[in-house]
């Protein structure tokens, strides 16, 4: 299962990398989250955990993240098992227009771990795929 999206945000790239990957933004702007909690004290590092719980179609989905990659301001990575699914949730950011936007590309993708996730990862992607979109549209929209 793979899913992409893509969108340019009139900010540089440093202003927007926090926006992906801080929990108190994060909130503002992915749609069906229920909980966006790190659970070690102190900035995000490679190695930091989240709690994230979320809604997707209806589906109650409850992960651990773990930040694999982190850049500032060009990448991150963030993998994850749970409900079902095991995946990496990848951020890149380049620059556009000589630097003074950031053009964002979010991308999860991975494999299921369960028959019931099986069954479910059809129907799970195609909204997840809407889902990326909107979150992003949200996020241009917070930041613009």
């Amino acid at each position: 299962m793979r899913c992409e999206s893509t969108t340019t945000i009139a900010r540089p790239p440093a202003e927007v990398f926090a926006w992906l990957i801080e929990p108190e933004k994060v909130r503002q702007w992915m749609t069906g989250l229920e909980v966006y909690q790190p659970l070690e004290p102190g900035p995000l590092a490679v190695g930091s955990r989240i709690r994230q719980e979320l809604s997707v179609s209806g589906q109650h989905l409850k992960f651990e993240l773990q930040v694999t990659l982190l850049r500032p301001p060009s990448a991150a990575e963030l993998r994850f098992e749970g409900s079902g699914f095991k995946a990496v949730n990848e951020y890149t950011i380049t620059s556009a227009n000589a630097g003074s936007d950031a053009a964002v590309t979010w991308v999860i993708s991975g494999d299921t771990t369960s028959f019931k996730a099986k069954l479910l990862a059809p129907m799970v992607q195609a909204k997840l795929e809407e889902k990326l979109d909107t979150d992003l549209v949200r996020l241009r929209a917070l930041l613009g």
